[in-house]
């Protein structure tokens, strides 16, 4: 886990990208629920689900290491069903494909590069939570599913601009707006009444004005702002 600002750092450094080292990382980046996490009062030791999965994971934890007679580690071997093999062979290529100059993956390459090693490795996971020795199709294909997202995650969190602070908090303004329905406002009440970011001072929150204004989200007369498209 990152904080969000080193993420950024780690995310925009062309050094790194260039080194692959970000390629090795399944990475994902939830919208926040903070303000949203009210308590629930839930037993989750009684989730059946949770239970199984559990249950699983502490047999793999307390299952005897198997070694051999000079004290090496003997790793248990999972193999490729046919129709498994084939499958992912196919998403190798179909992978390959979009890797090129004008391909969908042509700007996240360090991480294409290596998401078909990585669908395997997933599909070998999901096959040794399952008790299973052989990797079959199916897993092959939950594999897929899971590494797609991280490809379009990548994606997301590589490509976009870098945030301006003005914007990303004209953006929050605008928000706060819309959930407090203030359809029309003077800036005198923004800075008695509006979000304490808004508030640092009068030149900051008509910097924020000026870019809703700028992209069309709020009009104005000269002494009230009014919020558009809510």
């Amino acid at each position: 886990m990152l904080q969000p600002y080193l993420a950024m750092q780690l995310l925009s450094d062309p050094l790194l990208q260039g080194q692959g080292i970000l390629g090795r990382c399944l990475m994902t980046w939830p919208t926040s629920l903070a303000g949203q996490r009210s308590y629930q009062a839930v037993d989750l030791s009684k989730d059946a689900a949770l239970k199984r999965y559990h249950h699983r994971l502490s047999a793999l934890f307390y299952q005897p290491w198997s070694l051999s007679a000079d004290g090496a580690l003997q790793l248990s071997k999972l193999s490729l069903s046919p129709l498994a093999r084939r499958r992912w062979i196919d998403l190798h290529d179909a992978i390959e494909t979009q890797l090129g100059e004008f391909g969908e993956l042509a700007s996240v390459r360090p991480s294409g590069s290596k998401a078909a090693d990585n669908l395997l490795r997933v599909a070998g996971i999901l096959a040794a939570v399952e008790e299973s020795s052989v990797v079959e199709v199916d897993h092959i294909q939950r594999a897929s599913a899971l590494v797609g997202y991280y490809l379009t995650e990548i994606q997301r969190l590589t490509e976009q601009e870098p945030v301006c602070r003005v914007k990303e908090e004209a953006d929050r303004l605008l928000r706060w707006l819309q959930v407090k329905d203030w359809k029309r406002f003077s800036i005198r009440e923004l800075n008695r009444n509006g979000p304490r970011f808004a508030r640092k001072s009068s030149r900051h929150a008509a910097k924020l004005l000026v870019e809703l204004i700028d992209h069309q989200w709020l009009i104005t007369d000269g002494h009230t702002f009014e919020v558009r498209h809510v």
